[in-house]
């Protein structure tokens, strides 16, 4: 069955009162981010005997300093350095029974949220292309799309096989926004740059999509009106390639957006939720980007409970193709 999770946090906040929340919320399973110099194996098991002794599972653990390192992604001076403690933390998650972690390939930074808005009276997210497209360059040089995807594909060619071997699935998380900016490529950037990106791993399980709707939804698209989201679904979890679904929406594609609460959106999370059911998905999904109530806690209870009923009903479609199928 699919299980609702919860992202973005990290081991301090792993409180008893935080984790009783969670369970009352329903979710099942948590991702937890550090720094690599914590993310000693005694460390990842620390974490993963407080989430499990709570009555809740480990999806992930992802590294804050190294998922999406400039040296990395950019080929700097210090890339095999980070890469060879990234290698080290792969082989630590898989003795410790983690079997998931995220990486993305240079997203964000000062391009990722250009103003403010409001989603039913709460404060979000919005951006503006024209507005990030204004920003100075990020580094003295520029680098292009063959810079990014030359860095790209050493890396899975030199990780990936560290991966198999451990048992720890990577999850590669699009460029957020979905554009290049301030004179770095943000190659991930449509559905076509996936098809590549999981081509060079060899549609490996092992080499997967974090599938971020919110993200997906950002996308231009190749006729400027969109991504058609759910048959992105259908296509990479058909191959074995989606392990975590974050679910958040959005107004509008690019070249402006604002963020949304999950059923006032362009994306229809009911279309989602058939396509992960037509798959077969038996992964995570869980909220992300919450929009700010006064009180900083229902939004994100209220999405649990959104996300909750959504599950209830992709489970209850796949029992309906699986019978149908006279299984």
């Amino acid at each position: 069955m699919m299980q609702l999770g919860v992202s973005h946090q990290t081991p301090e906040s792993l409180t008893k009162d935080r984790l009783k929340y969670f369970m009352s919320m329903g979710v099942e399973t948590v991702e937890v981010r550090m720094h690599s110099q914590n993310a000693s194996l005694d460390e990842i098991m620390n974490v993963k005997n407080k989430v499990e002794g709570a009555g809740l599972a480990l999806h992930e653990i992802l590294l804050t300093d190294l998922h999406d390192s400039e040296q990395i992604t950019l080929g700097g001076p210090h890339r095999e350095e980070k890469i060879a403690i990234f290698k080290k933390f792969l082989i630590n998650l898989g003795k410790a029974g983690v079997r998931h972690t995220t990486y993305a390939w240079r997203t964000g930074g000062a391009a990722y949220e250009t103003h403010r808005a409001e989603t039913r009276g709460c404060e979000t997210r919005r951006f503006e292309l024209d507005a990030a497209l204004s920003l100075p360059n990020e580094y003295e040089r520029t680098y292009s799309d063959e810079d990014m995807w030359r860095t790209y594909e050493a890396f899975v060619k030199e990780v990936l096989p560290i991966a198999k071997e451990a048992d720890v699935r990577l999850q590669l998380h699009p460029n957020d926004p979905p554009v290049t900016n301030r004179g770095v490529a943000r190659i991930f950037r449509s559905v076509e740059a996936f098809r590549r990106g999981m081509a060079i791993g060899g549609d490996s399980p092992y080499n997967g999509a974090l599938f971020c709707a919110g993200t997906f939804g950002q996308m231009a698209g190749p006729n400027g009106r969109g991504e058609n989201i759910p048959s992105a679904i259908r296509e990479f979890g058909s191959k074995g390639l989606i392990h975590l679904v974050h679910l958040r929406n959005v107004d509008r594609c690019l070249p402006v957006f604002n963020e949304t609460f999950p059923d006032n959106g362009w994306l229809d999370f009911t279309e989602i939720a058939e396509a992960l059911a037509d798959i077969n998905f038996e992964g995570v999904i869980v909220p992300d980007h919450v929009p700010e109530t006064v009180d900083g806690m229902s939004g994100e209870a209220y999405i649990f409970g959104y996300l909750r009923a959504l599950i209830q009903f992709a489970e209850r479609r796949k029992a309906e193709i699986k019978k149908s199928m006279g299984d």
